[in-house]
């Protein structure tokens, strides 16, 4: 079976209610496959309820992802220590989790599916990249932020996704200790050149919701 949920107990369930979502989920293997009337079957419920309050698989899914990252509590203290700070919350966030976390199964399917990538992109946008780039507040915040973002997202990829190659056969502390390394440098190290814009998009959109 693709999907597997808790019992739906759904009175008045809201489509943005992740909290209440990730109660209802308790595993997710194989999004690609995975189809409302499957989920619906295994949950006891109409595929018509799914649809009606999540607009279907991908919005049910994407509800269970969303989740708060809490990257203002990394931002608290001095720039100088910021990479140390960020690669334990990401080492801390991502060690242990199990294969079928929402947000990590958002991001396979973020390989294959237009839309997933398109929310996937949005999610870190306003929980990681606006945030750190508003923090850091010089002319090259948006670039480095998008950098650190490329990083974490590169480091993520190769140890809990693909699980292949020296970061993913590393330790947790020693990926903790070269993330920190390399995230500072990004941070603090050099100058970026300036990074080209959608078409429609302004400057303030790297730093502020757009």
């Amino acid at each position: 079976m693709c999907v597997r949920l808790y019992t739906l107990a759904v009175a008045e369930p809201r489509p943005r209610d992740a909290a209440r979502t990730r109660e209802l989920i308790l595993a997710v293997h194989g999004y690609d496959r995975a189809t409302v009337r499957t989920i619906a079957a295994d949950a006891g419920v109409s595929p018509n309820l799914i649809t009606r309050y999540f607009g279907g698989k991908r919005g049910l899914f994407a509800a269970a992802a969303e989740t708060d990252l809490h990257i203002e509590e990394v931002l608290q203290g001095p720039v100088s220590r910021l990479g140390g700070r960020i690669a334990a919350r990401v080492v801390a966030r991502w060690e242990g989790q199990p294969g079928d976390d929402p947000l990590l199964m958002m991001m396979r399917a973020s390989m294959s599916d237009p839309e997933a990538a398109e929310h996937m992109a949005d999610f870190f946008r306003r929980q990681t990249s606006q945030p750190l780039a508003r923090y850091l507040n010089s002319d090259d915040a948006a670039e480095r932020a998008a950098a650190v973002g490329s990083l974490i997202m590169g480091t993520v990829i190769q140890r809990y996704v693909m699980r292949a190659g020296p970061v993913a056969w590393a330790s947790a502390d020693e990926v903790r200790g070269w993330l920190a390394c390399g995230l500072q440098l990004l941070l603090t190290g050099g100058e970026f050149s300036r990074l080209g814009a959608p078409a429609g998009a302004t400057a303030r959109d790297a730093t502020e919701g757009g």
